[in-house]
């Protein structure tokens, strides 16, 4: 009888002792499947960490040679404006000489011949044997009088000179035969060989005018009532 009760616990102790082995077992096996999924899942953030990092080094790469690219052409680039601001100086230069170059350019866009423009510019040189000045006097026409004395004939009938204004009017608001200075005036310049040229404006008024080999140097300012002086001498042209 006392034997199988002490058998029968020794069973028993042997039953929980395996029950504890296989609780133990399971534990550890389950451990140890935590431990293995949790590398591989380390492993693969690794491996993915690894990846973004490659990947953010060459886009740094990149930049950075595109940053480089970059500075070498803002250098080229300043470069070339130096340049570029160097050779426009040269071509353009400041004071008279930029003026000069507008004004021909300008006259150049409104369709002027070349040729007559590099014509002029060559013959520019200070005057040689010139006249002595001269004064003479005309009548300018207006619509009330179209008279005698309204043109004058200068050097020997090289150049002919009239104009034409607007009438005075007198208190009463009545034209007068005489014109009024203070408004234009229309001069009319005739040469030799057909030349005509016409200048308007308010006196004084200055224009030169080539008939042949001679350039005529005119000022017209206001005479005596109804007059106008003529002041005038001419050089060699050109």
């Amino acid at each position: 009888m006392s034997y199988n009760l002490h058998d029968r616990y020794r069973r028993r102790s042997n039953e929980r002792m395996m029950a504890f082995i296989v609780v133990l077992t399971i534990l550890f096996l389950s451990f140890g499947f935590g431990f293995w999924i949790g590398g591989q899942t380390a492993e693969q953030q690794n491996r993915s960490l690894k990846a973004n990092f490659d990947n953010l080094k060459l886009e740094k790469d990149k930049l950075q040679t595109m940053a480089t690219e970059l500075r070498a052409e803002a250098q080229t680039a300043r470069a070339r404006y130096e340049q570029l601001q160097s050779t426009y100086a040269e071509i353009l230069p400041e004071g008279p000489m930029q003026e000069l170059v507008l004004i021909l350019k300008q006259q150049l866009d409104e369709g002027r011949d070349p040729s007559r423009l590099s014509f002029l510019i060559r013959s520019a040189r200070p005057p040689r044997n010139c006249s002595e000045p001269e004064t003479k006097r005309f009548i300018v026409s207006t619509p009330a009088y179209q008279g005698q004395h309204s043109e004058i004939t200068i050097a020997d009938g090289a150049l002919v000179i009239k104009g034409t204004g607007a009438s005075a009017v007198n208190a009463s608001g009545n034209p007068e035969a005489w014109y009024d200075p203070s408004k234009k005036v229309t001069i009319e310049f005739t040469g030799q060989g057909g030349i005509k040229e016409v200048k308007e404006g308010i006196m004084p008024i200055t224009h030169s005018l080539v008939v042949e080999n001679r350039e005529y140097r005119v000022s017209i300012s206001e005479g005596a009532r109804s007059f106008a002086k003529v002041s005038f001498d001419s050089c060699d042209y050109p």
